[in-house]
C-alpha cells in the first residue's frame, strides 16, 4: 500500500488510515454506480425545482474541514445558488429551495430537527449510507422528501453523492471515471515520488491551496478554501516550527492556471516550499516539485477536487510517518484547519471509512 509493505504501516501506527485511503477510489466507483442507478428517480423528484431559474440548493449535516473545503468547488458549474445551511436557519417558504442533508451515524437526530423546522415547500434529499436510516424510512410516501441511499458509504463517498445531486443535468460519468483513475495512479505509481518529496524536505504543516481557486480574490490569506494539516510533535506535544509546504492545484483553464502560477512565484520568492499538482502537464512549472494528475478531461472537471484531495491525503500520511505520528491513534498529533477556523481531527475526517 502506497508503495510500502503492510508491516511498515503497522509499525508506524498508520495501517488503518492507509488502508482506508487506498480503498477510496473503489468506494467512489461504487458510489458513482449507485447514484447513477437512482439518477432518473432523483431527477424526476427534483424536476419542479430544477426547471425554475431561482433555485437554491442548501446543504447540511457536516461541519468538518473536508466538507467545507470540497463544497467551495461545488457551485462552479451550476446555474443556481449553492450554499451551506446556517446554524438554526429556517429556509424561506417564498423561494425555490432544496435542502440536501448528509446523514452520518452521529447526526440523525440533529438532521431530523433541522428538517422538521423547514416549511413544507422545501424539497428534501437525504444522502445516507444506511438502508435502515430512520430519516429515509420517514420519507417514504412523502412527496417532498427523497432518500438517496449509498450503501456502506464512508465520509468522502457521502460527500461525492451529495455533490453529484448538483449535476444531474450535466452529469458526466466520464469526468468522474477520469478522477477515479487519476486517484488510483496517485496511490500506486505516484506514491514513491510523494514519499521521496516528504523525506527530502522539512516542513511543519501541509497547506492545500486550490480547492476554490475560482473564487480567489486577494491572495492566499483571504482564500476560504485553504485546507491545512499541522503536525504536532509526539514528543513535546507542540507544533513544529517553520514554513508550511504549499500543495498548489493548477487547473487546465489558462486564466485560473495563470493565477496559481503567479502565486507559485510569490511563495518561492518568500522561500516557501511548493509542490505543484497539475491537472494536466503542459508547461514547466518552477516549483520545488511537480505531480501530473494526467486528467484526460481536465478542463472544468467538476470532480477535480477529489483527485487533488487524494494527493493531500497521501502527503499527510507520508509526513506523519516521517515524524512517527501514529494516525490510527486519534487526533492528538495532527490538526486539520480551514483559515482561522480550527479543529482537531483524525485523518478519517478526510479519508473515506
Amino acid at each position: 500500500m502506497l508503495g510500502k509493505k503492510t508491516s511498515y504501516w503497522d509499525e508506524k501506527g498508520c495501517l488503518e488510515t492507509v488502508r482506508a485511503l487506498c480503498q477510496q477510489p473503489a468506494s467512489w466507483k461504487r458510489t458513482q454506480k449507485q447514484v447513477r442507478d437512482q439518477k432518473d428517480a432523483l431527477k424526476a423528484f427534483m424536476e419542479p425545482a430544477l426547471a425554475r431559474p431561482d433555485l437554491t440548493i442548501a446543504f447540511c449535516g457536516l461541519q468538518g474541514v473536508l466538507a467545507k473545503t470540497l463544497f467551495d468547488w461545488a457551485d462552479t458549474d451550476v446555474k443556481y445558488e449553492t450554499r451551506w445551511l446556517a446554524e438554526g436557519e429556517t429556509l424561506s417558504d417564498q423561494k425555490n429551495m432544496v435542502l440536501v442533508s448528509i446523514e452520518t451515524e452521529e447526526n440523525t437526530m440533529e438532521l431530523a430537527e433541522i428538517i422538521d423546522r423547514q416549511p413544507v415547500s422545501v424539497l428534501h434529499v437525504i444522502v445516507t449510507g444506511s438502508e435502515k436510516s430512520p430519516l429515509v424510512h420517514a420519507a417514504q410516501g412523502l412527496v417532498n422528501m427523497y432518500g438517496l441511499v449509498v450503501k456502506d458509504a464512508g465520509l468522502t463517498s457521502l460527500i461525492l453523492a451529495a455533490f453529484m445531486t448538483l449535476h444531474l443535468e450535466i452529469l458526466d460519468d466520464l469526468q468522474l471515471d477520469d478522477i477515479i483513475h487519476s486517484a488510483t495512479q496517485v496511490l500506486n505509481q505516484n506514491a514513491p515520488v510523494l514519499e521521496d518529496f516528504a523525506a527530502s524536505h522539512t516542513y511543519p504543516a501541509l497547506r492545500a491551496v486550490g480547492f476554490n481557486i475560482r473564487q480567489k480574490r486577494h491572495g492566499m490569506k483571504e482564500m476560504t478554501g485553504v485546507m491545512k494539516a499541522s503536525f504536532i510533535s509526539p514528543y513535546t506535544g507542540l507544533p513544529y516550527d517553520g514554513e508550511p509546504l504549499n500543495l498548489l492545484y493548477l487547473p487546465d483553464d489558462p486564466s485560473l492556471k495563470k493565477e496559481q502560477v503567479e502565486l507559485t512565484k510569490v511563495l518561492r520568492r518568500e522561500g516557501q516550499l511548493v509542490l505543484a499538482v497539475e491537472a494536466r502537464h503542459e508547461e514547466a512549472i518552477r516549483a520545488d516539485g511537480t505531480l501530473d494528475l494526467k486528467l484526460l478531461m481536465a478542463r472544468h472537471n467538476v470532480y477535480a477536487a477529489f483527485a487533488f484531495l487524494t494527493v493531500f491525503e497521501a502527503m499527510v500520511v507520508f509526513t506523519a510517518a516521517k515524524h512517527n505520528i501514529a494516525l490510527d491513534d486519534g487526533p492528538r498529533d495532527i490538526r486539520m484547519s480551514l483559515d482561522s477556523w480550527m479543529e482537531k481531527a483524525k485523518l478519517e475526517d478526510v479519508i473515506d471509512a
